[in-house]
């Protein structure tokens, strides 16, 4: 007997993996809804569009007059450095895209009460909060970045071969994963404590760190920045595996059990708020 497509078995599929391809199907309309707001308003779109490219145009020509003073730094060169740049900037868009909704979790979701109507759907709560807005702007910094990588590569003379692409589509989410994975830490701490300000702001200013060689750094930020908020596995360790340093090249492998390390607390931890969550009754 074949079942009929009730209501009651569209919501409850009787798989796992249907339920999986289901909410992603549920996910994918929440994009496409939120594409079709932001073209209604296009010239809008077009002037945030530019003034995000602009921005990161200015930061690389900051890069390209320091380095106009020196010939490295630190025994990195200017297309080294411009390369580990380019990469920092594809996982950072993949962030941006898809996680603008954290910043302001707290106030929007907890303060506001909004969290309870995300708990009365069928659908996964984390993938609720993520999906209900994008920020588009992400897709150009995804774009610049691999334009900076493919021309600082050439610089560089890399020959880019299969298992070079194929590292770039693993390690460039893996590493988006690494950057959701904190902020998402920050965020669920939201539902123990209140928090209108954020914890999100300080750490995200933090990020800038992360575009340069962790060499450069003393051993203390070194240590932070590996271990503590591991942003130097969003750039630094993957983007030395094009770069061929033996030092570093190596661990850039560690990058998606990083990712799973990091992304899987913060979810553990999202869970477990949420087990702890209280309407506020308003």
């Amino acid at each position: 007997m074949v079942a009929k497509n009730t209501p009651g078995n569209l919501l409850k599929p009787r798989t796992k993996f249907q339920h999986v391809i289901w909410e992603i199907g549920i996910f994918g309309h929440y994009f496409r809804q939120f594409v079709k707001t932001r073209l209604a308003y296009r010239v809008d779109f077009l002037v945030d569009t530019l003034a995000v490219s602009f921005a990161l145009v200015i930061q690389l020509a900051v890069l390209g007059v320091l380095f106009s003073k020196v010939e490295s730094l630190k025994g990195w060169s200017y297309h080294e450095v411009l390369f580990i740049y380019g990469f920092s900037l594809v996982p950072l868009g993949i962030f941006n895209l898809t996680s603008v909704n954290l910043y302001r979790f707290s106030d929007r979701f907890i303060i506001q009460g909004k969290f309870d109507r995300v708990l009365l759907r069928p659908v996964s709560s984390l993938g609720q909060v993520m999906c209900e807005s994008f920020n588009i702007a992400g897709l150009n910094e995804i774009i610049i970045g691999s334009a900076v990588m493919f021309y600082s590569g050439t610089k560089l003379q890399m020959n880019w071969e299969l298992a070079d692409v194929l590292a770039v589509l693993i390690l460039g989410p893996s590493a988006s994963l690494v950057y959701t994975g904190v902020f998402l830490g920050l965020t669920s701490v939201s539902f123990w404590f209140e928090d209108r300000m954020g914890l999100a702001p300080p750490v995200y200013n933090m990020i800038r760190f992360a575009r340069y060689p962790i060499t450069i750094f003393g051993g203390a930020v070194r240590f932070f920045l590996t271990f503590v908020i591991p942003f130097a596995w969003v750039a630094f360790y993957p983007a030395s595996w094009f770069l061929g340093n033996p030092e570093f090249s190596r661990l850039a492998l560690l990058t998606p059990l990083v990712s799973f390390v990091v992304f899987g607390g913060a979810v553990l931890l999202w869970r477990s708020g949420v087990q702890n969550y209280s309407s506020t009754g308003s």
